[in-house]
């Protein structure tokens, strides 16, 4: 084993932490108030031109809510009957036509919501079309009328006040379909809006730019849906953008990375996996003594924001910043996969906001220490994990704001993306 000390002195500075937790109230924080919006959204999931959708285009509308709000969304299934969801091997691909929608990041009830009327980010929900056949009660004995909804659903997303902002996204997490209706474009950015005042005014008027990489390439989103594939941004001398880029491609091992040595272009991270850092961390392709030290490297699900800036002084130009979107090209293997950002710097200079402070607000998480309590987990042949197979029972139960170390063992025989989904961690060594 290779100890990555840089990488833990990183983590420990920047707290660059994966996907979200809720933050932890300590000494000197201040609780936030309560918004009580309530943001209403409709998706029909339909076929076109033999992909499913979100209403008709490569990936969803992007959903904008502010920390407090109650996010609900109508998931219409359009898509056509096929009388497949019921099988004895339920890690076998099955429920072609069957959906759901999952909540990628945020802090939000597993079940339902506070009523209990409605469900919440339940991926074990099932969202059949009208005409489905669905006979579980007797090939496997699940309660239908439980797991399964006919038609359409209504999603109800309860955030706390205290959420952190950040770039989140929602897409299809039905399993035994997850993988083709990702692949297809069964995704979209979910953005919880900065507090007023709470990052910088350079950040805060930045124009924003959000990419989603996909199975299909990379995409420049449209606010309304949709969007361009291998995009062109244009920058002025001088100006400042945030890009907030998500890695949405299905297969496990489509570890994406950007390559962003390009003089005249300054690139910043500013947050990871919807959690603000405490510097902007200047983005340097050569510095990865592995793939996961680089800010440019994105496993499958993961979230980052850079903060991007050309000189005032920079002369007009056209330049391409090579998406990498496999983790063939990180290991120097033949057969990689590229998208290119093409960015051209053009017209009249402009003197946007700056700052030469790099201080930022951080995610008001407690920092992580050492613990005592240890745990092991082994991703096993065969959809296993150590040596079983998902059953939908609990395995393991941790206390809240307990701290442990794990350790993960991969027997699969090839790259296996991991993450807890809403618990900040950190890799010490590898």
């Amino acid at each position: 084993m290779k100890t990555l000390l840089s990488r833990r002195q990183f983590l420990a500075q920047a707290t660059a932490l994966t996907s979200t937790a809720p933050l932890m109230m300590g000494t000197g924080q201040v609780a936030f108030a309560a918004s009580s919006k309530r943001v209403e959204i409709d998706l029909t999931v339909k076929e076109k031109d033999g992909s499913a959708t979100y209403n008709g285009l490569p990936c969803g509308p992007t959903i904008y809510i502010d920390a407090g709000d109650t996010l609900d969304v109508q998931l219409i299934n359009e898509l056509s009957a096929l009388h497949d969801d019921c099988t004895d091997n339920p890690n076998a691909f099955h429920g072609r036509n069957t959906t759901n929608l999952h909540t990628h990041g945020l802090h939000v009830s597993p079940t339902t919501d506070a009523s209990g009327k409605f469900d919440a980010d339940n991926v074990f929900v099932s969202v059949v079309p009208r005409d489905q056949y669905v006979p579980c009660a007797e090939v496997c004995g699940v309660d239908v009328k439980k797991n399964f909804r006919w038609g359409e659903n209504t999603f109800r997303f309860e955030t706390r006040s205290d959420h952190p902002t950040g770039t989140f996204w929602y897409h299809a997490h039905k399993h035994g379909s997850t993988f083709q209706q990702v692949g297809d474009g069964l995704a979209g950015p979910l953005i919880i809006r900065d507090r007023s005042g709470e990052m910088p005014p350079y950040i805060e008027q930045a124009e924003e730019k959000i990419l989603m990489i996909m199975n299909r390439g990379l995409l420049l989103v449209d606010p309304g849906g949709g969007g361009e594939f291998d995009p062109v941004i244009q920058m002025r001398p001088g100006a400042v953008q945030r890009w907030r880029i998500i890695n949405a491609q299905a297969a496990g091992n489509s570890y994406a990375y950007i390559r962003t040595n390009v003089p005249g272009l300054e690139i910043y991270q500013i947050a990871f996996d919807g959690l603000t850092l405490e510097r902007r961390v200047a983005v340097d392709q050569d510095n990865d003594e592995e793939p996961w030290f680089n800010p440019a490297a994105l496993a499958p699900g993961n979230r980052t924001d850079f903060i991007v800036r050309v000189p005032v002084d920079a002369e007009e130009r056209s330049f391409s910043l090579p998406v990498f979107r496999s983790v063939k090209e990180l290991l120097e293997l033949s057969g990689s996969i590229s998208s290119n950002l093409q960015i051209d710097i053009v017209g009249d200079p402009v003197e946007a906001l700056w700052s030469d402070d790099d201080s930022l607000p951080g995610p008001g998480l407690r920092p992580i220490g050492h613990s005592e309590s240890k745990r092991e987990l082994t991703f096993s042949p065969q959809f296993g994990v150590d040596g079983e197979k998902f059953t939908g029972e609990v395995k393991h139960t941790i206390p809240l704001g307990a701290e442990e170390e794990w350790t993960i063992f991969n027997n699969t025989g090839g790259v296996h993306a991991y993450h807890i989904h809403v618990n900040p961690f950190f890799v010490t060594h590898v």
